[in-house]
């Protein structure tokens, strides 16, 4: 193919008078230059280029095309179609001119390696690569590999790495031709070796398997569809960095469907790229999203690119603009990237193109990554790869350009702080402009041309003769850029563009030369460029000088602009540093200003040049030299009076000073040196040298116009009266680099080791002569020299003397002594830095009680302690200082050995030699403990045993105690000072049979040994228990198993384990027995329904000693019930049943009772026993008064270990109950006879009396007539109506329950208790006797509060600054009636007040108070049918709250109903109530549920649980006779087994089998059940069970209590009226004593006539006030009911949901449930109905805004924490802790919203609230619909209030509440007292905001008389 190649060199006249250029027939891509061999490489279609650089003349050249001509037939059709197919999505104008043909191969890639190029292009198979020479281009190596893209619309990005040779290729895939396995998108290739092989770090792989260095897409389907494409590359600190055009995601979601992304990847990592590859997205300012080329600029370490605001180009709208990143800002945003997803975990990994997206995972192992992060080789939780979506941003364009054109390329030029920017486009134009200067842009065209790349080279510092190459699509341009120095004039060269005069050089440069001129405008109107400077007066100034002024003449008139100008001044040897004065403009051509100010320069003469700077064109002028003088840097005499009009020397300073300084007072002027002649030739270099003994010290000397012929041999420094003297042992004589004359004598003494000088005192310093002595011999003394040698330790020898030393004598108070300040840091000693002297003191010392031997730690506190050589003795006894322990206020030391002997003195220390000494105020004694006792002194082989070991001061020192036996330890469990145990571990064999001795130690050092002697024995034989023999035992229990052995009498603990549940001890011990008592199989937790027989395993535990066996259970035997039996008729009593002798029982294991006494066993076998009973009838009590039976005829009952079965009855002969019949008669008899006499008697007294009447009135006079009706005493003929038991069915009275709202008044009195009351609060008082106050003196006060609001004003700003709540509270309560005026301001505390104040009838108006209270009863209701833990009291089974909520599972049981008969201490008045429990309560709980259901219906005094008694009775006569095979268990009291009670009959007794039990239903009953068997029931009793040392509380289920109908007893106090029956009236026929709930019966309900508030000073009613005892923190150690407080810890609980417990999340959601509906309907309601009606609380809402925020966001959540406020409940913890849960949704959903940020009641619960963070994140997970129910009403409100007119003026009539009460004084008297303490500060106020003082002196009357005697 023939080339047309012509050289075109023009000579222009102005900017083209250096350019040439050379054409091209075919399209050229790209091109490198190479500034060692000023080489060109260019490539263009078919064919690489070699040109000279110099004048663009070929070297080489060479044919690159295919001499296949269909090997690229693949590219051919797919690059036209789909180069349309790209333009349409985006535009890439740097490839628009490329037309593929078959013949044409298009370079790919073209990279410089030293002296060699690197070619790749896309013929040879479609793209591969080949290393040719740099000038000749002759072929080097050739690749073999695919390497690059095949398509020239699909390039290929590389370059080579300066750090690892390495090439770094990133290639945009063609999808037809380009198979993505054998062209990786992004690769590591070698260069050196394997030439452009892929970098493998594991060898033994195949090609395809060689991916350690290379990125593919993992989905393949993805590269078919996925746009990428990649545009620019470059590295920075071994990371490599890509620019790529792609897909915004996978899914084409986002509002771009394209944008722009860096990513970045590790070079050092040893695998592969994924693994370190991150990309993020980069913009440039809002609009331009797109990029079109860039470049890194290495000078400055900045990458530049240009973007594009559209994705194809030459679009009307199409617009450019160039940002600038810097490296840091991309590492920073790479690293946030890193950050997020592997630190924080947050977010997903993203790049789903690559591989698929998951989350991202936080690996806490990464928490010291840094800002260049790549994972190591071994890092197997690295997640890649990472795909950011937050941009890398540059705000602010530096340039945006709306030209109508396509810019392709961008070159960067650094000069010096400025940037210089070059830019190519479509239509052969270049811009250029300067960061600085972006206004000012020079356009040089190139017609017919596109400009693919620029290139500045031949560049420095200042781009002298630099030249620019331009790369277009047919010629390659090379411009000289230095075209200006051809104008010698400023007038010609101002004219040119892109030229300017720089005047310090006096020459035309180019813009970007002569950078200290400031070129950048070039406004003729408002400056002339070639204005300068021709003098300035002076030129020669000093800087001492305070009135110097510089006056400047220029050479042309300048514009009188005000504060235009500027004196710039730079150092003309440093030209980074620039100063700047104000300049004055005197007249057109004359400025003057002030010189700088030339800080921390070590200069004395400065060469300075001036310019001028114009601010307002941003423009500097002119140039001149000027000679600064800083005389305070000379150094020498000479060379200070060198510029004697400025600077003279002061001999007595030994410095150079300026003429300005001879007027200050302490100069002499007498030593003064004027003139050069004048001046010393050696003096010293400071003029006072004091010299410290026992230190090294320099000497400078000066020598003044020296010479280098002068030679030194030493120094000497004498002592005036000859005693002494040092030579120096060292002396450097050298010249001073800073001025020529000037030489340097540096004299170095060792001052110490004096001979004599113990015979110097050093009392005051010693006066020094300092001579010189040359090589000559001769000698030189230096008159007049002020030297002087001290000793700081003797000059001083107490801590203040030292301290007042002069400071330049460099002496401190160090380690009780006076040194000099060097010596402390030669010795590393630590000295305080303040120089006080303070005095030690000792505070406290402990332990005050030591052993003999020592070895005790004692710690001394107190202040002001000195460490070094300190001497501490303890009663005379050296202790050993500990350092590392000690510090200036506490010292600690080891106790030494005291010998044998006790003793006690004082702790005396000692601070150094010379130091202050100290004795304690404490004795301190050394002792020994003394052992009285030691028990048991025997203990088996295996440990376990108890040792209990008494004495006196066990605990002197520091408790350190060890207690051993022989050579083992016995392990301490409990030390006090009298005593001490410890359990034994297990002896060795050897130690059997022996006598061991008992070894204390005490703090490590002090042995005691005991008299007495440990004695180890064998441990026990069992001959009956092992593994091979079994037990057995019914199924209800209580059998004995009798264990056989020996030696049971040393042990000391005997447990039998019984399936690793329960553990029981020995019914009966001795020696060679052990007798336990088995429990039933419902203890055990086992079915004993579904199997015949049970095996379990039973361990013995004897001490530490443990052996295993088995127990099996089998079915209880069933006995048959009898008919009745007539005991005369029979002698023997046979009792029918089954497996009666199963397990092996005798006729000795089986009881039978008829009644108290038993029936004799004659025959006893499996199916029978045949008993002889009694003759006579028994009697119904037994010895111990203990009820046998109870009915006509005695029972039969058999007893076989647990099980007591009821059979029958046994009838004796009827002859005994007739003469009970006839006894009976006869008493009847007798009683109606008595009867008849007492009528006689009394008729026979009333006749008499009547006669007596007769007698005294006479016959004709009657009394009784003026009676309405003759008198009568119808005491006999009176009835009384007997209270009758309660019919079964009654209604129950739940539904007549009203809701018990408490009064206004109560309501605000506990608002406030829980708002604002404060115990500890105090207010100062006067003295003023309350009682005697002059009411006159509270009505002014009120009149002052009510009517002056100029006072209101002054005195709310005092209140606001206090923020004291109750005083608050007590004004607002005085201006209840006119809550108008305190609005204004704004204040969130008056709000909440208010809202108090009117909320309670918007409540009661609009049916609120019913639906809180609706929700409240359904929440305890929920939370009360389930356990509740008695000693933790928040711990429920059913809670909202996760931190209260019971944790443990397997808490089990059951809801029962319980018969109770109601007994007030053994009185006549009886009651029968039902009461509903749980299994799992315990006794107290029992107690608290009676108590409450009784006062349901009767108005209970207050009573307490302690006050009551619980019995369960066991045993009742039964009216059923009908008998059938039974099996109870009965109660047993024995204190080794676990009770068990039986399940009663009286209810069938008192009502029918039909009856329903009722929890309402009460009834008086007969005294029958008085003869019942009762048991006392406790929380803690002998038959507790004990679990790792603690007991568990009794349950009800602990005394077999399990399902319904069991009957129990309470004993209540018998006191007056305590009980009130209520709904009763006499004139009912059928009077019935049934208790009613009283509807209205409330404890703070107001009854009384008048109204007043007064505060509540007490808790309000809790539970203890029904008798729950206190639980402290001994209870929860030693006692424990649902939770073991010795393993479990109450609260701690994880996140919801994440803890694996979902039997706790879905009793969570299970207790949200029971309130969920009512919970909705409270929040509708509160917000329609309650501000829909015409509550003044409502109009407020409506008109203030924040009034909604402070009702719905604190108020509501109040009531709702604080429920009993509203209603006469009592809310106990459990409850508390749900409520506030609830509380919480109204907290998070309206306190978030923008308008609530600076809400102080916000922040006050935040900071007082610790549990607000697990509140809401609870809340948040168990109510998030409700959540963003609330949120959702209240910002439609929030917005509704928004969007009306607040400027309006409120117009409510309204302008308080309408109740009215009076106020207690107390609350005026605290407000009168809080004025009086504020009084002066209320006065100041009322005095500056007004000039009327009439309020003032009304206040300051008012406090004077109230302060004085409250009186008139």
């Amino acid at each position: 193919m023939s080339i047309k190649i012509f050289l075109i060199i023009l000579l222009y006249s102005i900017k083209l008078t250096n350019t040439i250029k050379i054409q091209f027939s075919n399209p050229l891509q790209r091109f490198i230059y190479d500034d060692h061999t000023d080489t060109i490489v260019l490539a263009s279609i078919n064919h690489i280029y070699s040109l000279n650089a110099s004048d663009l003349s070929i070297l080489s050249d060479i044919n690159i095309s295919s001499s296949f001509e269909n090997e690229n037939h693949c590219s051919i059709p797919n690059n036209k179609t789909l180069s349309s197919l790209t333009t349409n999505i985006y535009s890439f104008p740097s490839s628009s001119y490329l037309f593929p043909s078959l013949n044409s191969t298009f370079n790919q890639l073209l990279l410089l390696i030293n002296d060699s190029i690197l070619i790749c292009s896309t013929s040879n198979r479609g793209g591969s690569c080949q290393l040719r020479s740099l000038v000749n281009l002759n072929l080097l190596k050739n690749s073999s590999q695919r390497i690059v893209s095949s398509s020239p619309f699909y390039p290929s990005i590389g370059f080579i790495s300066e750090n690892n040779h390495i090439l770094y290729l990133s290639n945009t895939y063609d999808v037809l031709c380009d198979p993505f396995y054998e062209v990786p998108t992004i690769s590591g290739r070698s260069i050196d070796r394997e030439f452009l092989s892929i970098i493998n770090l594991n060898s033994g792989q195949s090609a395809l398997q060689q991916s350690t260095y290379t990125l593919r897409l993992l989905n393949i389907r993805l590269i078919k569809e996925f746009f990428l494409y990649y545009l620019y590359g470059f590295e920075h600190n071994n990371i490599s960095y890509f620019l790529t055009i792609q897909q915004s995601d996978i899914y084409h979601t986002r509002k771009h469907k394209l944008q722009t992304k860096i990513l970045r990847f590790c070079q050092t990592l040893k695998q592969s790229i994924i693994k370190s590859y991150v990309e993020i997205p980069i913009t440039c300012g809002k609009n331009y999203q797109y990029l079109v080329t860039a470049k890194f600029s290495k000078d400055n370490n900045i990458l530049y690119g240009i973007f594009r605001n559209t994705t194809l180009a030459n679009s009307s709208d199409t617009s450019h603009a160039v940002c600038s990143y810097s490296i840091d800002s991309i590492r920073e945003a790479f690293f946030q990237t890193i950050k997020r997803c592997l630190v924080d975990g947050k977010g997903y990994r993203g790049l789903g193109y690559i591989s698929p997206d998951t989350h991202c995972v936080s690996n806490k192992n990464l928490n010291e990554i840094n800002h260049d992060y790549c994972p190591d080789s071994d890092d197997r939780f690295f997640q890649y790869p990472i795909g950011g979506h937050r941009s890398l941003e540059q705000i602010e364009p530096i340039i945006e350009l709306n030209e109508n054109v396509n810019f392709t390329a961008i070159e960067i030029v650094s000069i010096d702080k400025d940037v210089m920017i070059l830019l190519g486009d479509d239509q052969g134009t270049i811009y250029t402009f300067q960061t600085s200067n972006v206004n000012e842009i020079g356009k040089q065209s190139f017609p017919s041309s596109m400009i693919i790349d620029l290139k500045l080279v031949n560049k420095n510092s200042l781009l002298k003769n630099a030249n620019l190459l331009v790369l277009t699509n047919n010629q390659v341009i090379k411009q000289n850029l230095s075209t200006c120095e051809q104008y010698k004039t400023c007038d010609e060269c101002s004219n040119i563009k892109l030229c300017h005069w720089c005047s310090k050089e006096n020459r035309c440069t180019p813009t970007f030369e002569c950078i200290h001129e400031n070129y950048r405008y070039k406004k003729k109107n408002e400056i002339n460029m070639c204005t300068n400077i021709e003098r300035i007066t002076p030129e020669t100034i000093s800087l001492h000088s305070s009135d110097a002024q510089l006056e400047i003449l220029v050479n042309v008139p300048l514009k009188n602009d005000i504060d235009e100008y500027n004196c710039q001044f730079r150092l003309t040897d440093e030209n980074e540093f620039l100063y700047y004065t104000n300049a004055v403009l005197l007249n057109d051509k004359t400025l003057k200003c002030l010189p700088p100010t030339l800080n921390n320069r070590s200069q004395a003469v400065y060469n300075v040049a001036l310019s001028v700077y114009h601010l307002k064109t941003n423009l500097t002028f002119g140039y001149y030299h000027l000679l600064f003088i800083n005389c305070s840097n000379f150094l020498s005499c000479s060379s200070c009076n060198t510029y004697s009009n400025q600077c003279i020397w002061n001999l007595q300073t030994v410095n150079c000073i300026s003429y300005e300084n001879i007027r200050l007072p302490p100069i002499n002027h007498k030593r003064l040196v004027k003139k050069s002649n004048q001046c010393p030739l050696i003096y010293l270099q400071q003029s006072i040298n004091r010299l410290a003994y026992n230190n090294n010290k320099t000497i400078s000397i000066h020598v003044d116009q020296c010479n280098g012929t002068m030679s030194i041999n030493s120094c000497q420094l004498n002592d005036h009266h000859k005693r002494f003297s040092f030579i120096s042992s060292e002396s450097k004589f050298t010249k001073s680099t800073y001025e020529n004359h000037l030489c340097l004598l540096e004299c170095s003494f060792d001052l110490s080791n004096l001979e004599n000088s113990h015979q110097i005192s050093f009392y005051r310093p010693i006066h020094l002569d300092l001579s010189i002595e040359f090589t000559n011999k001769t000698s030189y003394t230096i008159s007049r020299t002020h030297i002087a040698l001290y000793d700081c330790e003797r000059m001083a020898l107490n801590c203040t003397s030292c301290i007042q030393l002069d400071p330049t004598f460099g002496c401190v108070w160090c380690n009780n002594m006076c040194m000099f300040k060097n010596q402390t840091i030669k010795n590393k000693l630590i000295c305080p830095n303040s120089q006080e002297c303070l005095s030690p003191n000792i505070h406290t010392i402990e332990p005050l009680l030591l052993p003999l031997n020592g070895g005790t730690l004692v710690t001394i506190n107190g202040k002001n302690f000195d460490l070094f050589n300190l001497s501490i003795r303890l009663a005379d006894v050296p202790c050993h200082l500990v350092q590392e322990e000690s510090s200036n206020n506490r010292i600690v030391c080891q106790s030494g050995d005291a010998g044998t002997t006790a003793r006690t003195g004082f702790v005396h220390l000692k601070f150094g030699v010379n130091g202050p000494q100290l004795h304690s105020r404490q004795t301190i004694s050394y002792m020994n403990p003394t052992i009285n006792l030691i028990e048991p002194l025997i203990g088996i082989e295996s440990g376990g045993t108890l040792l209990t070991i008494h004495g006196e001061n066990l605990t002197l020192g520091n408790s350190h105690i060890s207690v051993s036996i022989g050579n083992q330890s016995c392990q301490l469990l409990s030390i006090s000072r009298t005593k001490i145990q410890c359990e034994t571990t297990s002896f060795s064999s050897l130690m059997l049979n022996k006598q061991q001795t008992i070894k204390f130690l005490f703090d490590r050092q002090t042995k005691i040994d005991s008299e007495k002697f440990f004695a180890v024995v064998p441990n026990p034989i069992l001959y009956t228990f092992d593994k091979y023999h079994h037990f057995q035992s019914f199924m209800s229990g209580g059998h004995q198993l009798v264990i056989h052995g020996e030696n049971f009498h040393t042990i000391q603990n005997i447990r039998l384990e019984f399936k690793r549940i329960i553990f029981v001890s020995p019914l009966f011990n001795n020696q060679t027995h052990l007798i336990f008592l088995t429990p039933s199989i419902q203890e055990l937790n086992l079915n004993k329904e579904n199997d015949y027989q049970h095996e379990i395993e039973v361990i013995i535990h004897l001490d530490h000693f443990n052996k295993t066996s088995s127990l099996i259970y089998i079915n209880d035997p069933v006995i048959f019930e009898l008919e009745p039996i007539l005991q005369t008729y029979t002698n023997e009593l046979t009792i029918q049943g089954i497996n009666l002798t199963a397990i092996g029982h005798t006729k000795n294991d089986i009881n039978i009772y008829i009644g108290c006494d038993l029936c004799t066993i004659l025959y006893l076998q499996s199916d029978k026993i045949i008993c002889q009973p009694p003759l006579y009838r028994p009697n119904k009590y037994s010895k111990t008064n203990r009820v046998c039976y109870d009915s006509e005829h005695p029972w039969i009952i058999v007893t076989i270990d647990n099980i007591h079965s009821h059979v029958g009855y046994m009838m004796y002969p009827k002859k005994i109950i007739i003469l009970g019949i006839i006894s009976g008669c006869l008493l009847t008899i007798l009683l109606v006879i008595l009867i008849i006499l007492i009528i006689v008697c009394i008729k026979i007294r009333y006749s008499q009396r009547k006669s007596r009447r007769r007698y005294l009135y006479g016959a004709g006079i009657n009394p009784d007539d003026h009676e309405k009706e003759p008198y009568g005493d119808n005491l006999i003929n009176r009835t009384y109506q007997k209270l009758q038991p309660i019919e079964t069915n009654i209604i129950d009275s739940s539904s007549l329950i009203a809701i018990p709202i408490r009064s206004y008044i109560k309501y605000l009195q506990l608002c406030y208790y829980y708002y604002s009351y404060d115990p500890l609060l105090f207010i100062p008082s006067y003295d003023t006797p309350k009682a005697n106050l002059n009411p006159e003196i509270i009505d002014q006060f009120q009149l002052l509060f009510e009517n002056n609001d100029q006072f209101i004003e002054n005195f709310c700003t005092i209140l606001f600054k206090s923020n004291n709540k109750r005083i608050l509270n007590n004004f607002l309560l005085t201006q209840r009636c006119h809550f108008k005026k305190l609005l204004q301001y704004n204040n969130d505390a008056i709000y909440f007040n208010i809202c108090i104040l009117l909320s309670y009838d918007g409540f009661l108006t609009n049916q609120i108070n019913s639906l809180f209270f609706q929700l409240y009863e359904q929440l305890k209701y929920k939370i009360h049918s389930g356990p509740i833990d008695t000693i933790e009291q928040t711990c429920s089974y059913y809670s909202l709250n996760n931190t209260t909520i019971l944790n443990d599972q397997s808490t089990i049981f059951n809801s029962i109903q319980l018969i109770v008969h109601i007994d007030f201490s053994n009185s006549d008045d009886l009651l029968l109530i039902n009461v509903k429990c749980l299994t799992c309560d315990t006794i107290t709980q029992v107690k608290q549920k009676i108590l409450i259901q009784l006062n349901l219906f009767k108005k209970m005094n207050f009573i307490t649980i302690n006050e009551c008694q619980l019995f369960l009775l066991t045993r009742v006569k039964s009216s059923n006779n009908s008998f059938s095979a039974s099996s109870c268990s009965s109660s047993t009291t024995s204190s080794s087994n676990v009770p068990l009670a039986k399940k009663s009959l009286l209810t069938q007794f008192f009502f029918n089998r039909t009856n329903k039990y009722s929890t309402t239903t009460t009834s008086t009953l007969n005294d029958t059940y008085r003869d019942s068997i009762s048991l006392l029931l406790n929380d803690i009793d002998n038959t507790s069970e004990q679990i790792n040392h603690c007991k568990k509380l009794n349950t009800l289920q602990h005394y077999g209590v399990l399902n319904d109908g069991y009957e129990f007893k309470i004993i209540l106090p018998n006191r007056n009226k305590i009980i009130n029956y209520v709904n009763q009236t006499n004139s009912s026929p059928n009077l019935r004593r049934t208790l009613r709930r009283n509807n209205f019966d409330c404890q703070y309900c107001s009854t009384e006539l008048k109204n007043t508030f007064n505060y509540i000073t007490s808790v309000p009613l809790t539970l203890n006030s029904i008798g729950l005892p206190p639980t402290g923190e001994n209870d929860r150690t030693r006692c424990f009911h649902l939770l073991n407080h010795t393993y479990e810890e109450i609260g701690e609980c994880g996140n919801l949901f994440m803890d694996n417990n979902q039997s706790k999340t879905y009793r969570l959601f299970e207790t949200k449930s029971t309130i969920h509906s009512m919970l909705i309907n409270l929040i509708e309601t509160l917000f329609t109905n309650f501000l829909h009606s015409d509550a003044y609380l409502s109009e407020l809402i409506e008109q203030y805004s924040r009034f909604l925020h402070i009702f719905y966001g604190h108020f509501v959540p109040f009531i709702l924490k604080n429920m009993n406020c509203l209603f006469d409940i009592t809310i106990d913890k459990c409850l508390n802790s749900s409520l506030d849960i609830l509380a919480t949704i109204f907290q998070i959903a309206c306190s978030c919203q923008s308008n609530e940020e600076n809400c102080s009641l916000c922040s006050e619960s935040n900071n007082n609230n610790t549990n607000l963070s697990l509140n809401i994140q609870n809340c948040t997970l168990l109510f998030a619909d409700e959540i963003q129910r609330v949120r959702l009403h209240y910002s439609n409100l929030e917005r509704r209030l928004n969007n009306k007119n607040l400027t309006s003026e409120y117009s409510s009539t309204n302008t308080g509440i309408n109740k009215k009460f009076e106020l207690d004084p107390s609350i005026i008297h605290d407000l009168i007292e809080y004025l009086c303490s504020h009084a002066e500060e209320i006065n100041d106020l009322l005095k500056s905001r007004s000039t009327d003082n009439k309020t003032s002196i009304v206040f300051l009357n008012l406090v004077q008389m109230y302060r004085s005697t409250g009186r008139t």
